[in-house]
């Protein structure tokens, strides 16, 4: 690994090859959900917990929700949803999935808009 040296974005080596990181060409899918799942989404979840405190008291499929939608958008991303937030940590699910629809996130990427405004509207009873 030292004869390599690491690289954080791509770049073309020597030859003309895209490459990344440690001399790497190309990702298995099994070696990029390694790191999604191992290193990516737990950072994320740390970063999304420390700037929303009351995230660990919420229900668990609010936590994975905000966790997805951080990972796209960023933490700074996602707490810019404040009424979505504020309706979240009112527990009214319903306002929250609504919230979630009525974003440019969601008119950019409305197939995952919409998976996960559905997941949030499920928790509702009633």
């Amino acid at each position: 690994m030292a004869e390599e040296g690491f690289e954080p974005k791509p770049y073309l080596d020597t030859v003309g090859v895209l490459t990344i990181g440690h001399g790497l060409t190309f990702l298995t899918e099994d070696e990029s959900r390694y790191i999604v799942e191992n290193f990516r989404l737990p950072a994320v979840e740390k970063a999304l917990n420390a700037r929303q405190g009351w995230l660990g008291g919420s229900h668990p499929e609010v936590q994975r929700v905000l966790i997805h939608m951080a990972y796209q958008l960023g933490v700074t991303g996602v707490s810019n949803f404040k009424n979505m937030i504020a309706a979240l940590q009112d527990e009214d699910y319903l306002t929250a999935s609504a919230e979630m629809l009525d974003s440019k996130w969601a008119r950019q990427t409305a197939n995952r808009a919409n998976r996960l405004a559905s997941r949030i509207r499920a928790l509702h009873v009633g």
